[in-house]
């Protein structure tokens, strides 16, 4: 009986020790502790990278949770995160929650930077976060550069060995350089035989200057004499002006007068008739005189 006892209390033991050492184990391999319990929250990202589930949630730093489960949003386009944390920590609602890369083969984590705000985001609750740009986006970045970098180079090399490349350009490239030395020697000539003629005509431009300067100040005095008597002339000159302008005005009231028949001069000069006879009397004047001068004055004198 009592060797049936020990085996019992064996296998009893046994039992107790395993089912112990698998709920223990499901806690280790949880990241839980006997005791703790935990809380989802709901994160809305753009983009996850290469975050999976099980990655770890850490609070500035601190792990306090893990990622339970990743599901992609086809309208919004879109990837809500699902985070563990412990009910014990209070996450401020104005912290930052980011994707952080903490390996260099891309391994991910759920950061939370904590605010200051005196409000909590409640469990359950659906948040922003970001993505930072880890390595692995960094090598996507650098092969997409590179690719544009092969691309570009190999149209660069292509357009170089079809103009540049030519020996026709070659040919045409030289002549220029010919062509510009045989020009620039020209000109060097040109300069050469030049310099002399254009150093005589400035020469003379700057001697024939100080001459007229020379000239200039010994006649200023008679130039200054000439200038005040042209004023003097010019005064004199509206005076007679002045003169002219009154002799009009006179000549213009007398012809007035002898156009009007209300004075003798005007009478005479406006009298058809006077004028017929005193043309009449100076015809037979004239014919009297013709006559005398032809015949002789014969003059007779009665006596009585």
């Amino acid at each position: 009986m009592n060797s049936s006892k020990s085996k019992y209390f064996v296998v009893g033991l046994v039992l107790w020790v395993s089912i112990f050492i698998l709920v223990f184990g499901m806690y280790f391999l949880n990241g839980k502790k006997p005791g703790e319990t935990t809380v989802d929250y709901q994160i809305i990202f753009d983009n996850v990278s290469t975050l999976t589930k099980g990655d770890p949630v850490k609070v500035n730093g601190v792990k306090v949770g893990k990622v339970t489960d990743l599901q992609l949003q086809t309208k919004q386009r879109q990837v809500q995160v699902t985070i563990q944390v412990l009910d014990s920590i209070e996450i401020p609602l104005n912290s930052t929650i980011k994707i952080q890369n903490i390996g260099l083969l891309g391994e991910r984590q759920v950061g939370i930077l904590m605010g200051d705000s005196p409000k909590n985001i409640q469990p359950g609750s659906v948040v922003s976060g970001q993505l930072d740009a880890g390595i692995s986006e960094a090598m996507a970045y650098a092969g997409e550069v590179f690719d544009s970098t092969r691309t570009l180079l190999s149209t660069v090399r292509s357009v170089v060995d079809s103009t540049i490349g030519t020996e026709k350009f070659k040919r045409s490239f030289h002549n220029i350089i010919d062509n510009a030395e045989a020009l620039e020697n020209k000109l060097a000539k040109m300069l050469d035989e030049t310099d002399p003629v254009l150093s005589a005509s400035l020469n003379n431009l700057k001697l024939a200057s100080e001459k007229v300067n020379t000239m200039l100040d010994e006649n200023k005095e008679p130039v200054q004499d000439l200038l005040a008597k042209s004023n003097a002339l010019t005064v004199d000159a509206a005076k007679v002006m002045l003169s002219a302008d009154s002799i009009t005005a006179k000549l213009m009231v007398i012809t007035s007068r002898l156009e009007k028949s209300d004075n003798t001069a005007g009478a005479l000069l406006n009298d058809k008739e006077f004028y017929n006879d005193i043309s009449g009397t100076l015809n037979a004047a004239d014919s009297l005189f013709r006559v005398i001068i032809t015949d002789g004055l014969d003059v007779n004198v009665d006596i009585f």
